[in-house]
């Protein structure tokens, strides 16, 4: 077969054994161009795109990068394997960091495999990536994707009804609220309880609310009763 009208054959074993070396010995471009002649050849090359991947970001080529990563990633996505696909979508997120659809899809492939721990170290390292307040959509879904494996995690909770105070929806930051106020008293959870309750009076400050979050130094844990309008308020 020749390669680019001229009088040389396509060799694949060959072209990526010459690759190789290239890469071994830190010529990374060179490496690049050899690799290129396979995509010139077979574009949907899976294997070379993992390889070339990697060279690309390290050669400042961004956009090829990304391209050659999407490619990898859906082929891993497709065929099941996780382990490498997670591996990919770390190397994407050293492109942009603020990919919200990677860090999610890393969490989702963690829980496929019920490992929520790793989900949540991973999604709680994401939190550094969304911190700016032109992120506040971006960091409300991180937080929800948290509280959907892990409702019970308080720091999650406060931070999801921070940032949905931030984007102005009121209504849903006070309806969770109430929500935490309510479940962490059944639980006879003091230090969230009362955390709560400093957060109602902190965001709907009124005589009930203030009463409210004084009395809860001094008492244990017990739910606001039905006919309070605390809630209601926020």
């Amino acid at each position: 077969m020749k390669l680019f009208g001229r009088t040389d054959y396509y060799d694949r074993s060959e072209i990526l054994r010459t690759a190789e070396k290239c890469r071994a010995r830190g010529r990374i471009r060179k490496a690049i161009r050899e690799y290129e002649k396979v995509l010139a050849v077979d574009p949907q090359d899976i294997e070379v795109h993992s390889k070339v991947g990697p060279l690309y970001i390290r050669a400042g080529r961004k956009d090829q990068a990304k391209a050659s990563l999407k490619r990898v990633i859906a082929w891993y996505d497709k065929q099941g394997y996780v382990e490498k696909t997670i591996a990919m979508l770390r190397l994407a997120l050293t492109l942009d960091r603020r990919d919200l659809a990677a860090h999610l899809r890393i969490a989702d492939l963690y829980l496929g495999k019920t490992l929520e721990g790793d989900a949540l170290r991973h999604l709680e390292g994401a939190r550094r990536s969304f911190r700016r307040k032109r992120f506040l959509r971006e960091a409300i879904a991180v937080e929800e994707k948290i509280l959907s494996f892990a409702p019970d995690n308080f720091r999650a909770q406060v931070r999801y009804v921070r940032r949905l105070w931030k984007a102005g929806r009121r209504r849903e930051a006070g309806e969770r609220l109430w929500q935490m106020e309510s479940q962490w008293a059944l639980r006879r959870n003091k230090r969230y309880w009362r955390k709560t309750r400093w957060l109602l009076f902190r965001h709907a400050p009124s005589l009930p609310s203030s009463w409210g979050y004084f009395i809860s130094l001094f008492t244990s844990p017990v739910a606001y009763g039905p006919e309070s309008k605390v809630g209601r308020r926020l």
